[in-house]
């Protein structure tokens, strides 16, 4: 998921973030499962929280079984 992680930085970086209405963030749950959360409000603090609260791989620092799968900025 370094993979991932890079485009999030290649994409907040390529954005204006004062133009984007939603973040939205899928992440793989323990279970398995896939929970979306979208963000509408505060985006710059959400991804900094994002890019400091998970490791390079896009998992959780505090439980790397939660892991962040997918996203988009539009």
């Amino acid at each position: 998921m370094i993979v991932l992680r890079n485009m999030f930085e290649d994409e907040v970086n390529m954005t204006s973030l004062h133009d984007v209405k939603y973040l939205v963030v899928a992440i793989e749950l323990p279970t398995g499962a896939t929970e979306l959360i979208i963000n509408t409000t505060n985006i710059p603090s959400k991804i900094d929280y994002y890019m400091n609260a998970y490791d390079e791989n896009f998992r959780l620092k505090a439980n790397p079984t939660i892991q962040i799968v997918d996203f988009m900025l539009t």
